[in-house]
């Protein structure tokens, strides 16, 4: 999709607090990348005489390699009532490629089912997304693609308005994710919580997949300068 706009009298860019004259011309392309990366975001319980280490090493003694922890707070367990013994709240991250997600998620069932000490409770998602090997290279291709777009958008305006495009005045570039396709029962590509009741899912029944692609649009500001 291509937007034209002719600027009048400026273009004004509150990021950089400057003022550009001359022909606005913002373009956007939508691309589909394969989501070949798994994101684990893991949430665990310790008590109070815990350390991040411990969990550290609990979660790659289940196989998930090299997770971040930290410490994320204080607090009673409430699963049981009343509210059980205070515990140390921990949260981990670990991205792995996407075709090991369903042994990383069996793993981790296991540990959850057999906590060691002095885990008391663990839960877990994960969101399936490009790498940012991936997004990095799709950016390098679509950049000059949406600059002969915006070019050509800024031509044709120049060319109705009586004058002519000249240099490039002002450029920025963005991109976001546009949608995903595929999913696992959940809307954005993600599982949340733990997969007790994903049996099916965790035996491979086929008809439950694993979200193949997601789309991202890249966006991008041009605006040139304008001459007779």
């Amino acid at each position: 999709m291509k937007h034209l706009f002719l600027l009048i009298p400026a273009l004004a860019c509150a990021a950089t607090a400057q003022t550009f004259d001359g022909i606005n011309a913002p373009v956007s392309r939508t691309v589909t990348l394969t989501a070949d990366e798994a994101a684990f975001t893991i949430t665990a319980a310790g008590t109070l005489d815990s350390t991040q280490p411990q969990v550290k090493q609990a979660l790659q003694s289940a196989g998930l390699p090299n997770p971040t922890v930290v410490a994320i707070g204080l607090g009673q367990d409430n699963s049981i009532y009343p509210p059980g013994a205070a515990q140390i709240l921990y949260s981990a991250t670990v991205a792995i490629p996407a075709g090991t997600a369903m042994d990383a998620a069996k793993a981790l069932e296991t540990l959850r089912s057999h906590l060691p000490a002095p885990l008391t409770s663990l839960q877990y998602s994960v969101a399936f997304n490009p790498s940012q090997a991936a997004l990095d290279a799709a950016r390098q291709v679509a950049l000059p693609r949406l600059l002969d777009d915006a070019r050509k958008s800024a031509q044709t305006l120049a060319a109705a308005a009586g004058v002519k495009v000249g240099a490039i005045r002002y450029i920025n570039d963005s991109a976001g994710v546009y949608a995903y396709v595929g999913n696992i029962g959940q809307p954005a590509g993600q599982r949340s919580g733990d997969f007790s009741a994903l049996g099916s899912f965790l035996l491979g029944v086929p008809s439950v997949s694993l979200p193949a692609s997601t789309q991202y649009t890249f966006y991008l500001n041009v605006v040139f300068a304008t001459v007779q």
